[in-house]
């Protein structure tokens, strides 16, 4: 759905995920304190930057309004919708910076057709390449396994 985009921006990650989605719960939370005064001001300092500007354009845009029920429903909505995203479990063998992960999900969305959570693993014992599970398929292309291929064929 177009309007959940602008969240989605901000999720690459499956620990990106499951931060935003306890944002949403914390938000939820305070929707049903004090009606009178928009979300946006009863969460600031209790979420992230990020995620307090987004709930100030949907209440700009009346998406996200003081009628409880409504607002309950688009958060309730908005997690389902996160939810559903497909993840792709990546292990390789080095901890990776931010641009890199960025990257990655860049090059999943182009190949793949559409966003993708990434489920990024260290594990330095791969020695490097990557195993990969997607949909229930596990790829193994590490230098580990290539290693104890060339092993395997000597003995």
């Amino acid at each position: 759905m177009e309007i959940f985009e602008d969240f989605l921006k901000k999720i690459i990650t499956k620990e990106d995920l499951i931060f935003f989605i306890d944002q949403i719960n914390l938000a939820e939370q305070f929707l049903f304190k004090d009606k009178n005064i928009p979300l946006a001001d009863k969460i600031k300092g209790r979420v992230s930057k990020d995620f307090e500007e987004l709930i100030e354009k949907l209440e700009k845009e009346n998406v996200i309004t003081r009628d409880v029920e409504k607002s309950r429903i688009f958060f309730e909505n908005l997690k389902n919708y996160l939810l559903k995203i497909p993840q792709i479990k990546i292990e390789i063998a080095f901890k990776p910076s931010r641009n890199f992960v960025e990257k990655i999900s860049l090059w999943l969305e182009k190949n793949f057709g559409g966003k993708m959570i990434v489920d990024l693993y260290f594990n330095p014992e791969i020695v490097g390449g990557a195993i990969v599970e997607y949909k229930g398929k596990h790829l193994n292309y590490s230098l580990a396994k290539k290693i104890d291929e060339l092993i395997s064929k000597k003995s």
